[in-house]
């Protein structure tokens, strides 16, 4: 005796496939001076629908022009294959009072804050830099990059 077995449909769910795009910005000061530069073009790739997956908007001696001058920063970009739905981006400044580890629940706070707007987090780096130190550089703050769909 032959028991058929019952074959019952699944419905297909597939995931848009990804497309990346590795974007090179020059550097031809300390990064803190291009910030506005940097938000601007990763606007115009935004309009075209490239979502940041990475950059680092911190300064490393590898990345500045008296270390080597000709090293663009390196920013991992992606979107979904077909897809052109605008992402806008916007710069955050976190200011640091004291050591940065007693300000990550200031940044936190001010995160959330944003997540109400779809904000959502694209590029913060939490390890301790001396460039962003208050005993180095108090006035410069932290840049935290946020990101959503236009």
């Amino acid at each position: 005796m032959v028991i058929a077995e019952k074959q019952t449909e699944r419905p297909v769910t597939s995931t848009p496939a990804l497309e990346y795009r590795l974007e090179r910005l020059p550097i031809v000061d300390h990064p803190e001076a291009h910030l506005a530069e940097i938000l601007g073009r990763l606007t115009e790739l935004g309009k075209e629908g490239w979502r940041v997956v990475s950059i680092d908007l911190t300064h490393h001696p590898a990345y500045s022009p008296a270390a080597q001058p000709s090293v663009p920063l390196p920013v991992l970009l992606e979107r979904p294959t077909g897809s052109t739905r605008p992402v806008e981006y916007r710069l955050e400044r976190m200011p640091f009072v004291d050591h940065p580890e007693t300000h990550l629940s200031g940044l936190v706070e001010r995160i959330a804050e944003l997540a109400k707007e779809r904000w959502l987090v694209m590029s913060v780096d939490l390890t301790h830099h001396p460039a962003y130190s208050p005993a180095a550089q108090p006035s410069v703050p932290l840049p935290v990059l946020f990101g959503r769909e236009a």
